[in-house]
């Protein structure tokens, strides 16, 4: 199972913080790759711990700067119902 199958699937269970992501991923960049992979193609949504989405420029904007790694435990992922449809 690829990586970002494995976030799709732990992502069935409810929201997860961006720094569990990461633990999923064998490296920084694989993490960004497959994180920003699931965001641009609408797998996933991205917000902030109180649960406001992020809008898409300010997440690429975070993944092209590399200061996601700043904001791990301020931001987490949620599944789409497309994305629900990849792993069903």
């Amino acid at each position: 199972m690829s990586f970002e199958l494995e976030v799709l699937d732990q992502l069935q269970g409810g929201d997860l913080r961006l720094r569990v992501i990461a633990g999923l991923f064998p490296s920084h960049g694989a993490f960004e790759r497959g994180v920003e992979g699931l965001l641009s193609c609408g797998d996933v949504t991205l917000s902030t711990a109180d649960g406001r989405e992020v809008p898409k420029w300010q997440w690429r904007q975070l993944f092209d700067e590399h200061r996601v790694f700043e904001q791990l435990d301020n931001l987490k992922l949620a599944i789409t119902p497309q994305g629900g449809k990849r792993i069903g």
